[in-house]
Order: C-alpha cells, then sequence, then structure tokens
C-alpha cells in the first residue's frame, strides 16, 4: 500500500520571541500544510512580521523551534541553512530591490547565487520566462526607479519565484497598493499556488486581500495567536478584538 505524502512542511512550536524587554512573539504553535496559503492578520506590533524572519532564520527564536522540511532551523549555521533557504523565497514589504541594477539583474539574482557560473544564454532564458510569466517581459531592461509601487512588488515576486521554491514568504504584499494594483497582486498569488503548487504564507493586515489569498488564517494579537480556522469562522467569531479587526 503506497503511503500519503506528508503534508505539514512547516512546524512553529512554543516559539518565542523577545526583542530587548519586549515580548513580540509568546509561546506560539503552528503548522503550515503543503499547498496551503496561511495567512497571518492581525493589528501592527502582533509579532507577524517577525514570525515570517524567524521561519527563514533571518533571526533566531528566544524559545521554541521552528522546523521547515524536518530541520529545527534554530540552531544550524548559515552554510546549513543556504540550501534550505534555496527552496524558499521571500517577499519582503518594499520589495527590496536593488535600484542600481535593472529589473532582469533583480530577478535573475538568486540565479546567480545558485550558481555563479550560469552561462547568459541560460541566465537570459531563465528571467524572460519569469517575466513573461508575470506580464513584465518588456520591462527587462528597466531601472526599479522607473517602476510602479505595483511593479516593484511583481518583480519581486518574479524574484523570489525564479528558483522555483516550495514556500514564499509574503510579507505585506499589496500594503500601499490601490484596490485594482492589489486584486492583480493577489491574483498571481493564487496562480502560483495553483499552477506551481507554491506554499506561501502572506502576512497582512488587510481583511479584503487575506479573504481573496487565504485557503486558511491566523490571526495574532501582542504575539498570542487568538483565531486559526477558515474565513467564514473569522467573521463568525465572539472574540471582541476579532469584531474589531473585521467591521
Amino acid at each position: 500500500m503506497k503511503t500519503n505524502e506528508r503534508q505539514d512542511i512547516i512546524h512553529v512550536d512554543d516559539l518565542s520571541f523577545t526583542y530587548g524587554n519586549e515580548m513580540v512573539l509568546d509561546d506560539l504553535t503552528l503548522t503550515v500544510n503543503k499547498g496551503e496559503t496561511l495567512v497571518i492578520l492581525g493589528g501592527s506590533g502582533a509579532g507577524k512580521s517577525t514570525l515570517l524572519r524567524l521561519i527563514i532564520a533571518l533571526i533566531r527564536p528566544t524559545r521554541g523551534r521552528v522546523t521547515v522540511f524536518d530541520n529545527d532551523i534554530a540552531f544550524l549555521s548559515e552554510r546549513q541553512l543556504r540550501p534550505l533557504r534555496g527552496r524558499m523565497g521571500f517577499v519582503f514589504q518594499g520589495g527590496a530591490l536593488f535600484d542600481s541594477i535593472t529589473v532582469a539583474e533583480n530577478v535573475g539574482y538568486a540565479l546567480r547565487i545558485a550558481d555563479p557560473k550560469i552561462s547568459k544564454m541560460e541566465f537570459e532564458k531563465k528571467v524572460i520566462e519569469t517575466l513573461e510569466y508575470i506580464e513584465m517581459r518588456d520591462f527587462y531592461s528597466v531601472f526599479p526607479a522607473d517602476l510602479s509601487g505595483g511593479q516593484r512588488k511583481r518583480i519581486a515576486i518574479a524574484r523570489a519565484t525564479i528558483t522555483h521554491p516550495e514556500i514564499i514568504l509574503y510579507d505585506e504584499p499589496t500594503s500601499g497598493l490601490d484596490p485594482i494594483v492589489s486584486k492583480r497582486i493577489n491574483q498571481l498569488i493564487n496562480r502560483l499556488r495553483i499552477e506551481q503548487k507554491i506554499t506561501s504564507i502572506v502576512v497582512t493586515h488587510i481583511l479584503q486581500d487575506a479573504f481573496e489569498v487565504a485557503t486558511r488564517m491566523v490571526m495574532l494579537k501582542d504575539g498570542r495567536m487568538v483565531f486559526e480556522g477558515q474565513s467564514d469562522d473569522l467573521l463568525l467569531s465572539k472574540d471582541p478584538y476579532i469584531q474589531q479587526f473585521v467591521r
């Protein structure tokens, strides 16, 4: 009899993070399943972005464990983390593009990190394919300063996906964008889940965007989880904080 493929690929167990005297995350436990888009909701200071940085080991936990692909990443060296990070993409809140290089060089940055000897032909082929996927082929030679906010976000997503990661972490991907552009970003996130089977964690404080992409939702308040479930359950919650957030 064939065994089922394991579905959970990220575990956060009793996770706490303290910055100075401030408890940013407090005994948080959650699981992320393969192929889902988990949305992390919460107000400013809830610990959402900190959680993303812990998952990709940009910072280390004060207490608890973060397990990604069955690896407890808290105690891994930078060298040991490199192949795991190669299986993940990160879309920073502001896009974090390099202004001194073109869109093509920004998108292909991870390719050069993974293979410094990549040929010019192979580099161009993969960058063009990725830009075509996000419908920005004509921006190959453009510099980030000449992009709109929505275009910068799409290029940031292209950079995160060019190495075909299994997981993408999004930090406020629609922050500062108008509703039409936000919808386009949300459609891209959904397309990546459906077509490329990418597992996503999306941090946002924008409820409408959360409903458009989430297959499951978690809400944080003061570093603690106050909700986990589906969007309909969130709307029906009697918790005063959640009611205030969704209305």
